[in-house]
């Protein structure tokens, strides 16, 4: 691995070091911020949790008849699967529209009454002092909202805004129980018995004011089989728990104990209907033959007149004794043979099997009745299905074929039955011609007796079977209960499942510290300029040579006052580490030349070369300052040298080296060689033979050259010139230098186009990600500077206090 490529990893391994110190302090500087953060945040719940209208919920839970029925190897596949289906089916219906239309309608929850506050307003539900009795309702009062103030225990003011005239509103005064007929509909508005009297007449009394909001049922019904929650209560167990959530927990409550009631009578009443169905076909046979037997009572009764005849002989009594029991068993065979015929239209018009049952018509086979089952069990989950999806729908297809081929074995059962019966009947018609051969030998009155009261034997014992058939419907009709139970009843919880203050209270504290740790971190995040020690270090493996911190009175060597010790001491630090580099210098001919330069302008470059070969001077050794920064050139405060001459001049042949160079007053082993008049090419300046004699006059006659580039991050002549130097030196300054300006230099660093570079951290205050300027670098720490940086301090106190500079 390359050199470079091991300094680029190494940096990258700094740059992913991460030191929780600095990253906490980042954050608890701004700690008036998390405060009023915190403080705003729980305001903010506390209002909440007491505006907020609470939602309550409750709970009740329904068994189910467990089925477990077995069958024949035809049947074993549908009812696996009406067992597996059972407790879904249960919780559709439960869910469904029709039937929460009915529980809505019997609890009369057609209309909202709500309690009008000065700030929130409550819903209101028995407890409210007044009830509206409707007769009939017009469409606009669905569309009106209903003010009623109540003024005494007798009237109350009625308004409300008709459609379309958002503008009018109708006010009328009424009285309490008594019809109200206008444009809404009919009604009347009747006091409840929790109605105070006296709280109503008092004119201070402040909950007067109600809104009435008049709601479709099919509206109601949608919203609560959206919000009703139907669950299995245990693994395998056939209990449902129905909970529903509202803002008035007795209506909650209310609600799921009216929708049990009501799916429990649901399941009796469909279980009535096919008894009562099968009821009405033997009422309408028992009616028909009831006609036929009462016109052949009349018949034998006119004929018996007609002949004379009272009675029939002893041979004809035994011939009917004989035939009556064949009569019996065809005439039953004939009804049993129109049940079947009845029951295969049904099958073979498509209807419904839900209305009928074989067992009531007296068909007890058990295939057929278990067939019957299993295609309404189909037919509902059809329905159901189709209900749930509009498009076509798989399971729907796979249901139809499943219903196809159930109806199609009830049909083949119904033909094994039928033919059955018909054997039967055909042997019992043999026997019956030979009685009816040997009748024929008889007198022709005495055949046609015979006949007439055989008839009316027939259609009595058919009569009788009816009768009998009706009974037991009627009494199964009677005996009817339902398979399911509730187990458990709602009750009212005044616990609100929202909002809990507890878990409202804990989110404010989290937002409220989370929101201005976020601000923090996004601007940390947008802000990319080098805020600190740390981010200096994280963003570069150049070695910091000192630290020069904020100057906010712009001190200087060359100013009149006397510079602060921390000022001197990071001076100093610098002037250290600059020998130490030089130290390590290789090239012997050269190893006091000092190249000063910086990203960009503004970051205090000059400045720090002025003080730097301030420093150098002040240790009585020969230093000269090169101002070579020819485009903008600056000058430090306190120097009082002329700048008409410099090096532009040099460069361009018209001045000697000797004409350029000044003696700076203040320091006595300090020389400046200003920059000069601005050129029109300070590049090609730069590039001349003068520079390469420049250099090396100025390296043997100082001890020390300090050279002032032009920014490198916006010209090339500071690494033109860093050719000549033995040390060069990097201005970064706070809260000036962005990250972007530290990839430029790191790269020519990382690739050895700049050598023994060194960084000074410039302006840095003390407070910064909590480390002072001097921190590493010389003194003046915890009460142990000099004399003069403990004045300054209380020079600093008193400018705080007064707002102005107190004297030097």
């Amino acid at each position: 691995m390359s050199k470079n490529s091991e300094q680029q990893s190494g940096l990258e391994i700094e740059q992913r070091n991460f030191n929780v110190k600095r990253f906490l302090f980042g954050y608890l500087k701004y700690w008036y911020l998390f405060v009023i953060s915190l403080v705003l945040a729980l305001l903010v719940a506390r209002y909440y949790n007491w505006y907020a209208t609470p939602i309550y919920k409750s709970s009740c839970r329904i068994i189910l008849e467990d089925e477990n029925a077995g069958g024949e190897n035809i049947l074993k596949e549908l009812n696996d699967y009406k067992r597996n289906r059972n407790l879904e089916n249960e919780m559709q219906i439960l869910k469904s529209v029709s039937l929460i239309s009915k529980a809505v309608k019997q609890l009369e929850l057609e209309e909202t009454y709500i309690l009008k506050g000065k700030i929130k307003s409550t819903e209101l539900y028995t407890k409210c002092p007044f009830i509206i009795k409707t007769d009939t309702l017009n469409e606009i009062a669905y569309f009106s909202e209903l003010d009623i103030t109540v003024l005494s225990q007798d009237k109350f003011e009625l308004s409300y805004h008709p459609i379309n005239k958002e503008k009018e509103i109708k006010v009328q005064e009424y009285s309490f129980n008594k019809k109200i007929t206008n444009e809404l509909g009919t009604f009347r508005v009747d006091v409840r018995g929790n109605f105070n009297s006296i709280l109503f007449n008092n004119p201070k009394y402040d909950k007067k004011n109600f809104k009435i909001f008049f709601n479709p049922i099919e509206n109601i019904a949608s919203y609560y089989a959206a919000n009703l929650t139907i669950e299995v209560a245990a693994s395998g167990s056939s209990i449902l728990q129905l909970s529903i959530a509202d803002a008035v927990p007795e209506q909650c409550a209310d609600f799921l104990n009216k929708l049990a009631e009501v799916y429990i009578q649901n399941g009796v009443e469909q279980k009535n209907l096919l008894a009562s169905n099968s009821l009405k076909f033997i009422d309408s046979q028992i009616k028909q033959i009831s006609e036929e037997l009462k016109q052949i009572e009349d018949d034998m009764l006119d004929f018996k007149s007609d002949k004379g005849i009272t009675d029939v002989d002893a041979q004809s009594k035994l011939f009917l004794e004989q035939v009556k029991g064949f009569d019996e068993r065809i005439s039953e065979n004939n009804v049993q043979l129109s049940f079947i015929d009845y029951l295969e239209k049904y099958i073979k018009e498509n209807k419904k099997v839900n209305d009928i049952t074989p067992s009531s018509l007296g068909i007890a086979d058990p295939l057929l009745i278990k067939l019957i089952a299993a295609l309404s069990e189909l037919e509902n989950e059809r329905d159901r299905r189709n209900y749930d999806s509009k498009a076509t729908n798989p399971l729907v297809e796979a249901l139809d074929q499943q219903i196809k081929k159930v109806k199609n074995s009830i049909l083949e059962t119904l033909n094994s039955i039928k033919q059955g019966y018909n054997i039967v009947q055909k042997e019992a018609n043999q026997q019956l011609g030979k009685i009816e051969s040997k009748i024929r030998t008889m007198p022709k009155t005495e055949i046609e007796l015979i006949s007439i009261k055989r008839q009316f034997t027939i259609k009595e014992g058919l009569y009788v079977y009816l009768l009998q058939k009706r009974s037991e419907t009627a009494i199964l009709l009677a005996s009817t209960v339902s398979d399911n139970r509730i187990i458990d009843k709602a009750e009212p919880s005044y616990n609100p499942i929202k909002p809990v203050k507890s878990k409202t209270n804990a989110i404010a504290i989290v937002l409220g510290l989370l929101l201005p740790a976020l601000i923090i971190s996004v601007r940390s995040l947008l802000n990319d300029k080098i805020a600190d020690k740390e981010v200096l270090e994280t963003n570069t493996k150049i070695p910091l040579m000192g630290i020069i911190g904020f100057n906010d009175d712009n001190f200087s060597l060359f100013s009149v006052q006397k510079p602060k010790a921390i000022f001197l001491e990071s001076l100093r630090t610098i002037r250290t580490n600059i020998n130490y580099f030089i130290g390590e210098s290789k090239n012997k001919k050269k190893q006091n030349i000092i190249l000063v330069t910086s990203s960009i302008s503004g970051e205090g470059k000059t400045f720090c070369a002025y003080n730097l070969s301030g420093i150098f001077a002040l240790s009585e050794k020969k230093t000269v300052l090169v101002c070579l920064d020819m485009r903008k050139p600056k000058i430090v405060e306190g120097v009082k040298l002329k700048h008409d001459k410099g090096m532009s001049n040099y460069l361009a042949g018209l001045s000697t080296i000797e004409e350029v160079t000044q003696h700076a007053d203040a320091l006595p082993y300090l020389d400046i060689i200003f920059s000069g008049p601005i050129p029109p090419n300070p590049s090609e300046l730069l590039f001349k033979e003068k520079m390469d004699e420049l250099f090396e006059y100025l390296s043997e006659k100082y001890d020390y050259v300090i050279v002032d580039t032009p920014p490198i991050g916006l010209v090339t002549d500071g690494i033109v010139l860093s050719k000549y130097s033995n040390v060069n030196i990097y201005v970064v300054r706070q809260n000036t230098t962005r990250k972007q300006h530290l990839q430029f230099i790191n790269k020519l660093y990382e690739e050895g186009k700049i050598k023994n570079l060194g960084i000074v951290f410039n302006a840095v205050k003390d407070s910064s990600s909590g480390y002072g300027y001097g921190y590493g670098y010389g003194y003046g720490y915890g009460g142990y500077g000099y004399g003069e940086e403990q004045e300054d301090k209380k020079k600093s106190k008193l400018q705080r206090m007064f707002g102005k500079k107190t004297s030097a």
